[in-house]
């Protein structure tokens, strides 16, 4: 049974959401603690007070790296940047990155905050009951990853006494055995809404992890009165290639030189949330570098990662920044973990080889339903499409805008670092710890329409005695151009 296109759009999507949640990790601690009058009468002077203003014993550096958010939505809040920090800010302040990960070496420091309705939180309804889910996932995490637990810290969130969490844990991100992750978390509740503040560090000390963490909150407040200095940093778009490779674990080649029959480029912009998906025909005739012209599906079996890297970019003219690898054998637990998936059908489905069997309409499936949906190409077409694999095609797509509009829980975010770990066993990549810091930003901020799906513009024709797939060059460079300007 081989990997189809279809899967690996879908996968795409699902591989990339938990890669960008897995630092959000443990979403879980903290919030509405008792406060004390003099706590409630400062609060109320930080919310209230139309002149207050930064406090004139700050530093003329911490002036400029004051940030104040600008929700109509939530209470806003402000907090001084670390010198030297880059600061990515999704808009209005519900997603906010600040990070040193542009220093040299491979010690990372990031603060990810991100702001929620309360009613998005599912059955986590008390304090009592995130402290117990969060704790729950880092036991499992102990159990399966190396974890090592940190005793429960307190912390003061403009006024409010609140617990701080964390752990010590390896990702399989990083090959290196010695290469460990911090993770620390806390929140505070106001106005119906959660704020969570989570530290992200690669490298790092635990001393210093808490000590960064700690001095980050003492100037986190609710005071958004103060003038906002700090401009957030212009984030880059990201091309990531994807490649379904048609063997697995039990069938040779594989990751390392198998043949990719799946080849999909996926371009985001990091600043707007919009992107691109263009699956390109595993037959398409092309240059394959130093290797004269052949189908781009050889690339990988000639030369694997590197040279597939080498010929997508040659023939797209985009700067490919990673790759991720899969086959389907992790596609089922994957959807089964978010819930499943609800997507509307387009015509009636019985497919004896794919396994699917649905009826025209809207249904929610489970991951063995969605797995043979995105394998089914025997099909008529619904009427906006060819049958066959162009119906397929079409589908995944419908699939993915799903998934898009799909909301996590804030419990599904407390379990994904032990998630993508789990996952990493049956999908590779080469993206890197400051790669996954670059898409948090953006992170629940895709809406449906904000991606486009497309191919290469392309058509079957035999090559020599080679039956192969040919593209129009000067389209095709007219895509890719667009894109790049995305």
């Amino acid at each position: 049974m081989k990997l189809n296109r279809s899967i690996a759009i879908f996968l795409i999507f699902g591989l990339i959401s938990l890669l960008t949640l897995m630092s959000i990790s443990s979403c879980s601690q903290n919030g509405d603690s008792g406060k004390s009058t003099e706590q409630e009468s400062s609060t109320s002077v930080a919310e209230t007070s139309a002149e207050s203003s930064v406090p004139e014993a700050m530093t003329t550096e911490e002036k400029k790296n004051y940030y104040v958010s600008s929700s109509e939505e939530f209470s806003n809040y402000s907090f001084i940047c670390p010198e030297g920090w880059q600061l990515f800010d999704s808009g209005d302040g519900d997603r906010i990155l600040i990070s040193n990960s542009g220093n040299s070496g491979n010690e990372t420091e990031s603060i990810y905050i991100l702001v929620e309705p309360l009613e998005n939180m599912g059955e986590l309804k008390t304090d009592e009951q995130i402290y117990d889910s969060y704790s729950e996932n880092a036991v499992n995490a102990v159990k399966e990853e190396n974890t090592l637990m940190f005793e429960d810290g307190e912390i003061n969130i403009d006024g409010n006494d609140v617990k701080l969490e964390g752990y010590e844990y390896k990702s399989l991100l990083d090959d290196n055995e010695s290469t460990k992750n911090i993770d620390y978390f806390t929140f505070i509740k106001k106005d119906n809404y959660i704020y969570a503040v989570k530290y992200i560090g690669q490298n790092i000390e635990e001393v210093q992890a808490k000590k960064t963490i700690t001095d980050f909150i003492s100037t986190f407040t609710f005071n958004d009165k103060v003038e906002k200095l700090k401009e957030k940093d212009k984030n880059l778009s990201m091309n990531i290639l994807i490649l379904g490779d048609d063997s697995a674990f039990d069938r040779p080649g594989g990751r390392v030189n198998g043949r990719t029959d799946i080849i999909i480029i996926f371009h985001i912009n990091l600043d707007s949330g919009k992107g691109t998906v263009v699956t390109v025909p595993r037959d398409t005739w092309v240059n394959i570098p130093g290797h004269g012209e052949g189908k781009i599906n050889g690339a990988h079996a000639i030369g694997g990662n590197e040279l597939t890297v080498r010929t997508i970019e040659e023939f797209s003219g985009l700067t490919i920044d990673g790759y991720i690898i899969t086959d389907f054998d992790g596609f089922k637990p994957l959807i089964d973990f978010l819930g499943g998936v609800t997507i509307e059908v387009g015509e009636n489905l019985s497919d004896d080889l794919s396994g699917c069997y649905l009826t025209k309409g809207v249904h929610h499936l489970d991951g063995e339903q969605a797995l043979a949906l995105c394998r089914n190409r025997h099909r008529s077409g619904d009427g906006t499409t060819q049958g066959g694999a162009f119906a397929r095609e079409k589908e995944a797509a419908k699939v993915v805008t799903a998934l898009l509009d799909q909301k996590s829980t804030f419990k599904r975010l407390m379990a994904l670092p032990f998630l993508i770990n789990f996952l990493l066993r049956y999908t590779w990549t080469d993206l890197q710890f400051k790669d996954i810091l670059r898409l948090l930003p953006i992170l629940g901020k895709i809406k449906t329409g904000d991606i486009d799906i497309t191919g290469v513009p392309s058509w079957p024709q035999s090559v020599g005695k080679a039956s192969a797939v040919v593209y129009d060059k000067e389209a095709t460079k007219e895509l890719f151009g667009q894109i790049k300007h995305q």
